[in-house]
């Protein structure tokens, strides 16, 4: 049951809260934003009438966004809590009074704060900032995602249906059973279809008792990409999946793709998925909550990864200019060989000829349609060209036929504007992001995931983005900004500097 919410009375060991300096951070903070908002957000989450009182939504939240600030455990963030004088000001309780059980806070967690509630009061704190002035409306973003190690380690098939295997067995309690020894087995396709049997017969000779594990069993082995070490590689954790960090570096766990502020730093939106996500592919759900806390978004600054039809669709029709280097993958024309005319709508090669005929083709690929734009160049300039072998190769065309996509003109114009000297310094604002990424992981335990699952995992990545937003916006209130501090400290600098010589 969740009571009205009453201002609580201060008791005679308040007074100790004056030892507190005005300059803390949790002070700073307390100051900016407002939380009784969380309050009313949650209401309904709770019973009105039944139940013993609860603890208020306000009071649970500053607990977590204290847990990490300071990277601390439930239990540890209750103990530093309970000797900690501006840890119990900030949550709100008198330096005698008893903290919540440490279980209650992880009730707290994984039952009353879904992942659209985190959404919402991160975009309410940025709104606030907006409102009392601390950022400004316009911003620029940034878009990066950072990798998140699952709380556990990766298995090969065998393992994993081995695991399986003795699961059933242990749910029908039986331990008379012997287990194929794979490791055994120098052929891994061999070992993994030998587990696969194995596993097979287990499920078909299983009982009822076990039918939960044999429905698991069966989920696992319905897939195409678990034989394949695509897909499931632990039990404990199923939603971790294997991910590149590059060509030959890999990593097992999650993703979070974070838009972050370019003027003030602080972080608009987070979205978490499994390790095998595709990057881009949230931008345009990321893109409306950043809308939603009032940000005027003007310019956005991403890596190649975000260099998407789809994606620069959405900036175009917002007036947004996206500072994105060109993609290899989507724009694939040898700009060494060929240049576009816009006005003319004709590709120009290295030696002077332009294409004379234009025809839009259909492909199936995959399974999917997609179309093509098939240019074609003047027969005879071709036919006597000296670089008809370098061009053309073995082919028995007399002219030179050039497939683009039909976005090719556009990415051209941006494959240009790329090259320029403004965009390549204005790109410069992207890199601000990656010092946020490793303070997330370094100081606030976002490397490594403290819990099983995604919804799990997605609820850590948004409670460290409040947290290190709350810590942003106590430093862009410091009375020294770091701007002026550089400036101080190079004039300390060259003073001593003086003095030296002038002595």
């Amino acid at each position: 049951m969740l009571r009205p919410f009453e201002a609580k009375q201060l008791n005679f060991y308040s007074e100790l809260y004056h030892r507190i300096p005005e300059n803390h951070i949790l002070k700073s903070i307390n100051s900016a934003i407002s939380f009784e908002f969380v309050n009313k957000m949650l209401e309904k989450s709770y019973c009105k009438n039944f139940g013993r009182p609860a603890k208020e939504p306000e009071m649970m939240l500053r607990l977590l966004m204290l847990q990490y600030l300071y990277n601390l455990s439930d239990e540890g963030i209750m103990q530093e809590t309970q000797v900690n004088l501006a840890y119990m000001w900030f949550v709100g309780i008198n330096p005698d009074e008893d903290l919540p059980h440490p279980s209650l806070l992880t009730k707290f967690r994984t039952m009353r704060l879904k992942e659209c509630s985190l959404d919402e009061i991160i975009t309410e704190v940025i709104r606030q900032c907006i409102e009392k002035g601390i950022i400004k409306a316009e911003n620029g973003v940034a878009v990066d995602t950072t990798h998140i190690t699952a709380n556990t380690t990766k298995k090969v098939p065998e393992r994993v249906m081995k695991h399986l295997a003795k699961k059933i067995f242990k749910a029908m309690n039986k331990t008379d059973y012997e287990i194929p020894d794979y490791e055994q087995i120098e052929d891994h396709k061999e070992a993994k279809q030998v587990m696969k049997s194995y596993l097979e017969s287990v499920i078909g000779d299983a009982g009822d008792e076990a039918l939960a594990e044999v429905t698991e069993a069966q989920w696992v082995l319905a897939s195409d990409l678990f034989i394949e070490q695509k897909g499931i590689r632990s039990i404990i954790d199923k939603d971790a999946r294997v991910g590149n960090k590059s060509k030959t570096k890999q990593f097992f766990g999650y993703k979070a793709e974070i838009m972050q502020l370019t003027g003030s730093g602080l972080i608009s939106a987070v979205k978490t998925e499994n390790g095998a996500y595709v990057d881009g592919t949230n931008f345009n759900r990321m893109f409306e909550i950043t809308q939603k806390s009032g940000i005027q978004i003007t310019d956005l600054y991403g890596d190649k990864a975000y260099f998407r039809r789809d994606i620069l669709d959405i900036l175009k029709s917002n007036s947004i200019t996206p500072y994105i280097p060109v993609s290899a993958s989507s724009y694939k024309i040898n700009e060494g060989l060929f240049s576009y005319n816009k006005d003319s709508d004709q590709w120009d090669c290295m030696k002077g000829n332009s294409t004379v005929k234009r025809v839009k083709r259909r492909r199936l690929k995959k399974g999917k349609v997609f179309e093509y734009y098939h240019y074609t160049f003047e027969r005879e300039l071709c036919r006597n060209c000296p670089k008809r072998s370098e061009c053309i190769g073995k082919s028995k065309n007399i002219a030179k036929a050039l497939h683009v996509s039909v976005t090719a003109s556009e990415y051209y114009e941006h494959s240009q504007w790329a090259k320029t000297a403004e965009f390549l310094h204005e790109y410069k604002k992207r890199a601000p992001i990656e010092p946020k990424n490793a303070e997330m992981k370094r100081f606030h335990g976002l490397a490594r995931a403290r819990g099983y699952g995604l919804k799990s995992v997605s609820i850590q990545a948004k409670l460290t983005v409040l947290a290190v937003n709350l810590k942003r916006i106590a430093k862009l209130l410091s009375p020294l900004n770091p701007n002026l501090r550089t400036i101080w400290l190079k004039l300390a600098i060259c003073w001593r500097f003086l003095s030296y010589t002038l002595a």
